[in-house]
């Protein structure tokens, strides 16, 4: 998650400028972030602050940011390419690009790995020549009434608990038993929310199923409740079993896990 990142407005002014805290190159502006994040959650930020992860169309550009069917997330045109050699490898879901700052030369990868990342933002011409900083997180009330025994986390103004207490089940009877409640197997979005829910299994000593699952083989994972796979909560190494599975919380992320087994406890949760 971005927590730096402002909005600059500008009052009356000329000519076009690029925003504080970005690199002006050939007309374009460039924001670079060292906090590493998953491909889908730094596009999501890019374009936040007006721009799209950066696309590269000259070697000038290409040397400036290093210090299969491919294409920008701009829609600008790939008329531009500096793969290192062997590169792009056809290996299942290596499906984005990484620029190397060792080497400055593209290789593919796993869009689900962190990275720092590089966004590309064309200058407008503001109306305002005054700075002003505006935050972009949404505030939510310090207490809020979940039924007993589900508990709130403000930050994401959601609800946790297992309605009654359970005994282990499987994934898919655990996701039903949340539905009950209006709620569902657990997703994560940050690492906020990991570490919040981390917790618990430090307290229980023993892992929970999570929302995460997938039906294609291990080559994609999504949540049970429908939101966005929008950051990365693996447990180094994992997933591991490269198959259709589901997701197991333990303190430091999650692991994947043959859905039909039935040796974990559940933890649902339902927004307000």
């Amino acid at each position: 998650m971005l927590k730096l990142l402002i909005f600059a407005v500008f009052v009356l002014t000329i000519t076009a400028e690029c925003p504080n805290g970005t690199l002006e190159w050939q007309g374009s502006c460039f924001f670079f972030e060292t906090n590493a994040t998953g491909f889908a959650a730094a596009e999501e930020n890019c374009v936040k602050i007006g721009g799209h992860l950066v696309s590269i169309h000259d070697a000038f550009t290409d040397a400036l940011l290093a210090r299969g069917n491919w294409s920008w997330m701009d829609g600008t045109l790939m008329d531009f390419t500096d793969w290192a050699s062997e590169e792009p490898k056809n290996v299942t879901g290596n499906n984005c690009a990484t620029l190397s700052q060792i080497d400055g030369f593209w290789r593919s990868d796993n869009c689900f790995k962190s990275k720092p990342f590089i966004c590309k933002i064309e200058k407008t011409e503001p109306s305002t020549t005054t700075l002003k900083t505006t935050t972009t997180a949404t505030k939510y009330p310090i207490y809020a009434n979940c039924t007993f025994p589900f508990i709130y986390f403000e930050p994401t103004h959601s609800c946790y608990g297992v309605g009654n207490f359970t005994g282990t089940m499987s994934w898919t009877t655990g996701e039903a038993y949340c539905e009950e409640f209006g709620a569902h197997l657990t997703s994560i979005h940050s690492y906020d929310e990991r570490r919040f829910l981390g917790s618990m299994v430090y307290t229980a000593h023993e892992g929970f199923w999570t929302g995460a699952f997938s039906n294609d083989g291990g080559k994609s994972w999504a949540w049970s409740d429908r939101t966005p796979w929008d950051y990365n909560p693996w447990i180094s190494g994992y997933p591991a079993l490269h198959t259709s599975a589901c997701g197991t919380l333990w303190g430091g992320g999650i692991t994947d896990n043959w859905c039909n087994n039935t040796g974990f406890q559940i933890i649902c949760k339902k927004g307000l």
